[in-house]
């Protein structure tokens, strides 16, 4: 079946899928090194990576969260906010813990403005240090070295204030002698100096005046500190974005709280400053909302006693003019129903003034009073519409004695609410609760140095299998002969599998004199050739004009590799064959087949020489004979010297005298020596070479021939990868069938 016939046929769709997996299989196959490549430098970039971060450590911490209001709300407040205290409180809770009033205090308490950190060595200085101080006391005694901390050292500087606008600073702070010091900018200019204990002020270069206080500096002359100092606002936001609070599990009031930072000590020391400056917080809100209230009821108490006071003055009055009254049973429940309506609506009246200096007129618990109040109001004119049915003088008497009733209730309610007030303030605490204090983390979070690996290597293979197949995509090579004849009309003659003992060849472990088709007779490549050496003697060529030209498009096609050959194999079934290396240019048969490079074809064109005189053979074992006529001396104008009149001659002769001639021609697209031989031969084939030609290349090489009047015979393609590419099994498994 030949390849036009292969390609004529329709697999199925699912048939179409698995080869374009197995295409994919295959590139990613072909392009192994640059996946491993990437994969080591994704390995070695992880253990940079993994190795430069400084460790993270995380402390941890568990608060529970009441209601906020449960011990001093009054009650009808405590009734309506209840469905707002639940997941509100706590999320609100956790929002106060990360907030700016809080986080500022625990950043000034651990003084976590300011870092302060010795200059090692680069790269493992600071582990040369760990070490050497483990062993010596004092530095290393080299000039180099003076200037960098071998272990013991420290310092501590307690304040840095920056200028306005200024959310950052870095500096050195060197070390002098009698506890003085100086101070340098990154790129080493000295703008300051001072004393321990003493406040400096001083011009930091690109920054401003900045003033600094150090405390304490324990440090031989000449040692550096790297200072980084950061304003209250940017510090603040730098512990926040390390605090983590989350409610576990959902709806249990419990809170957990995290705090990362560089060591075990620091976590825990930092998130235990935060708790304890939420507590101070939460205990000073309270107490402030205590007194706030108390207040209020010692304002509101002598007003409410002066209208109790009045209230029963009236009744006393009516009584002494009318007498004592006796009620119904009726107007009595009467009367004490509207007496409790109205001791309720004043209270929630209190309540919602006494909330009305904390919130909002629209606030949710401001509104569940004013609607609880209306609630009230509403039974209360039920109420009173009873009362009008009484008799006037019973009526009047009902409506003194509420008052009275109403005020004596109220006065006493706002008197016992003040005095628990006073009580609960003196004792007051938090509505949170520390259970779990935090501690220092044993194991550090990150960096996670196995995953970060794991990671890298994968991140390489991955990003170098995007390489392999972005190649691929880009480089549009041509893959199968089929598209030859599909896209470009050539009829592919021959389909040349990769041979790896070609490829050792030139890659210099072969030997420098060989012939792939008599030193490895059985090799696929070879086995290719003869089909094509079998195709050639059924072309039709004419008898005793068998010139056979053999070009590719451009370099590296492997021309020279199956004209070299494919005369070998002539010559082995009984053929005379004469090749012609008839690259002027850069032609090297001379090498491959170990031959003198002249003189040759340059000299026979030239007049220099006669054919018969340069030709040259090439022993081999074979029926028939094998000769070969090199480049010769390598000519100034090699295209002139092929358009006299010498290259007809010269094939006319070699062609009465040899069953075939192969000329091995330079590159199409490169120079023009090609189409000049390959109008006086009987045949042309272009070599194409898989993964390496693309198709505008064999495009421009036929438009070259046709623009010449020429035309190209047919196709080989070369290179086939039948060991680990994408057509190493299916439609073209069987060019890598051997018989034995």
């Amino acid at each position: 079946m030949s390849t036009q016939e292969i390609n004529n046929q329709s697999p199925s769709s699912s048939e179409e899928r698995e080869i374009d997996l197995r295409e994919y299989f295959g590139i990613l196959l072909d392009g192994w090194r640059w996946i491993a490549l990437a994969a080591v430098i994704g390995l070695f970039a992880a253990i940079y990576l993994a190795w430069s971060q400084a460790p993270q450590y995380q402390a941890q911490a568990l608060m529970q969260v009441e209601s906020a209001q449960q011990n001093m709300a009054p009650q009808a407040f405590s009734e309506a906010a209840a469905g707002l205290q639940g997941k509100g409180a706590v999320s609100a809770e956790g929002a106060i813990l990360k907030s700016r009033s809080v986080v500022s205090k625990a950043v000034s308490a651990e003084n976590l403005a300011v870092r302060v950190t010795p200059r090692y060595m680069p790269v493992i200085g600071e582990q040369i240090a760990r070490l050497y101080s483990s062993f010596f006391d004092g530095r290393w005694s080299l000039p180099f070295a003076n200037r960098f901390a071998w272990g013991n050292e420290s310092a501590t500087v307690t304040r840095v204030e920056l200028p306005t606008g200024a959310s950052s600073a870095s500096f050195v702070l060197k070390a002098k002698s009698r506890g003085s010091f100086e101070l340098y900018s990154k790129d080493g200019q000295k703008f300051g100096t001072g004393t321990l204990g003493e406040p400096v002020d001083a011009m930091l270069p690109g920054v401003g005046k900045v003033s600094l206080f150090v405390q304490a500096l324990n440090a031989e002359d000449g040692t550096e500190f790297s200072v980084a100092a950061l304003s209250m606002p940017a510090a603040v936001g730098s512990l926040q974005s390390r605090i983590t609070v989350t409610e576990q599990p959902q709806g249990s009031g419990l809170l957990s709280i995290r705090l990362t930072a560089g060591s075990p000590a620091a976590a825990e020391r930092q998130l235990n400053a935060v708790m304890s400056a939420y507590l101070e917080r939460s205990v000073a809100n309270q107490s402030q909302q205590a007194q706030q209230r108390l207040s209020f009821l010692k304002e509101q108490l002598p007003e409410i006693k002066k209208e109790r006071d009045q209230a029963q003055a009236k009744l006393a009055r009516y009584q002494s003019r009318t007498g004592t009254l006796d009620l119904s049973a009726q107007a009595q429940a009467t009367l004490n129903q509207i007496s409790s309506i109205d001791e309720q609506i004043a209270t929630v009246e209190l309540e919602r003034q006494q909330l009305l200096q904390e919130y909002t007129p629209k606030a949710p618990q401001v509104q569940a009073t004013v609607e609880k109040k209306a609630s009230l109001q509403r039974r209360s004119k039920q109420l009173e519409q009873e009362l009008k049915k009484l008799p006037a003088s019973e009526s009047e008497f009902l409506e003194l004695k509420r008052d009275v009733e109403v005020a004596n209730q109220l006065y006493t309610q706002l008197l016992n609410t003040s005095q628990g007030l006073q009580v609960s303030k003196a004792g007051i605490t938090s509505v949170t609760h520390i259970i779990d204090s935090a501690y220092a983390p044993t194991g550090k979070i990150a960096p996670k140095r196995a995953i970060t690996l794991f990671v890298g290597i994968l991140g390489g293979a991955v990003f170098g299998m995007l390489i392999v197949l972005a190649r691929a995509l880009l480089r549009q090579t041509l893959e199968d002969p089929d598209t030859v004849e599909r896209e470009y009309g050539l009829s592919v003659y021959a389909t040349v599998p990769y041979s790896a003992i070609e490829a050792g060849y030139k890659s210099g472990k072969g030997r420098r004199k060989h012939l792939l088709a008599i030193d490895h007779p059985n090799d696929t490549a070879v086995e290719s050739l003869r089909s094509f050496r079998t195709s050639l003697q059924f072309a039709g060529l004419p008898t005793g004009g068998r010139a056979i030209g053999i070009t590719g498009p451009s370099p590296a096609c492997g021309k020279s590799f199956v004209s070299s050959n494919l005369a070998a194999l002539l010559a082995q079934s009984g053929h005379s064959v004469l090749l012609v290396d008839g690259d002027l240019r850069k032609g090297v048969l001379y090498q491959t087949l170990g031959l003198s490079q002249g003189p040759g074809l340059s000299e026979v064109l030239s007049g220099h020489a006669k054919a018969g005189s340069v030709i040259q053979e090439f022993a081999q074992q074979s029926e028939g004979a094998f000769n070969v006529l090199t480049t010769g001396k390598r000519p100034p104008n090699p295209s002139e010297l092929l358009l006299n009149s010498g290259l007809k001659s010269l094939v006319e002769n070699a062609t009465s005298e040899y069953d075939y001639v192969i000329f091995d021609l330079p590159p199409v697209l490169n120079v023009t020596d090609a189409n000049i031989v390959a109008a006086n031969l009987s045949a042309t084939f272009l070599t194409v070479r898989s993964d390496h030609s693309t198709g505008s290349e064999v495009d421009q090489a036929i438009r070259r021939f046709e623009r010449d009047g020429l035309k190209i015979t047919g196709a080989i393609f070369n290179g086939l990868r039948l060991d680990r590419h994408r057509y190493g099994y299916g439609k073209y498994s069987y060019y890598g069938y051997r018989y034995s």
